[in-house]
């Protein structure tokens, strides 16, 4: 009976030992990923001052989703609020933009990195990071527009679900990703191409939830999808959020009807044209 009691308390001791070196582990290899610096540089943007500029900016942040994340008036607002998994908040970019540079919210945003080289988290980055530099000075000239709010301060505290994804590479930094995005350039169309422009819409607005390569991650489509809709199914979907069928989908509605809404109507020729093509091709 006591050998039995002693064997049962050296487990226990056992189990609790390997629970405390494998939390200690992940808290290691997760502080060494949040902590790590990125040292690839920025790159000067022109920003216009024109209200034709500032106005084509707003429409541009919105259709990327900035609106999305920070708010319509850009205060931040806290997107992830479980102590056991993270507390994320994005940050009120009407302070951030009168504390930060040109140069180095262009970094921020294109490239991921902070002024401290840390990464940025959650942010998509890896998207941002093929805006060309005329859409990138139009939007960073439409933050600087507005109006400083009150609003909600940068917060990124994982937990102890948010750490074991961080290190167990789930959750990456937004840095690492963009610089996955890099070496996927190759199979997209180059400028000059017949269906660049569709390209670099698909690039910039819909690889934050259908993957780098557009075929799809975490439950969103492959977007060769698209080669199921005719031009005006297609623009209807993009117009109200209604798809084939006048289904409602789970995140394409909502993001249609709040956020590409806003493409003009050739923007919008231009993608289908690009996701036809992709079908067609792959």
């Amino acid at each position: 009976m006591r050998r039995s009691v002693r064997w049962l308390r050296n487990g226990v001791a056992g189990l609790f030992g390997l629970i405390v070196v494998a939390a200690l582990a992940i808290f290691a290899v997760s502080e060494m990923t949040v902590r790590r610096a990125y040292k690839e540089p920025g790159r000067p943007v022109a920003v216009p001052s024109d209200a034709a500029s500032i106005a084509e900016g707003a429409r541009l942040a919105r259709i990327r989703g900035c609106t999305g994340c920070h708010g319509d008036k850009l205060e931040g607002h806290m997107f992830i609020d479980e102590p056991m998994l993270a507390r994320i908040a994005s940050p009120n970019l009407t302070v951030a933009v009168r504390e930060y540079s040109d140069a180095q919210l262009e970094r921020i945003i294109r490239h991921g990195i902070r002024p401290d080289n840390r990464s940025v988290v959650g942010m998509p980055s890896d998207m941002f990071s093929l805006l060309d530099d005329a859409d990138m000075g139009k939007i960073l000239a439409y933050l600087r527009s507005v109006p400083e709010v009150s609003g909600q301060k940068r917060m990124m505290r994982p937990g102890p679900g948010g750490r074991t994804g961080i290190a167990l590479r789930i959750f990456k930094p937004s840095a690492g990703e963009v610089r996955r995005a890099a070496t996927l350039t190759d199979s997209f169309p180059a400028a000059g191409h017949p269906t660049a422009r569709g390209a670099y819409l698909a690039r910039t607005v819909c690889t934050e939830c259908h993957g780098l390569d557009l075929n799809g991650e975490r439950g969103t489509p492959d977007l060769r999808i698209a080669a199921g809709y005719s031009r005006e199914q297609f623009v209807r979907l993009m117009r109200t959020g209604k798809a084939s069928g006048d289904r409602e989908l789970e995140l394409m509605s909502s993001a249609a009807r709040n956020r590409f809404s806003h493409f003009t109507d050739d923007e919008i020729g231009a993608l289908h044209d690009y996701l036809l093509a992709r079908a067609v091709n792959q």
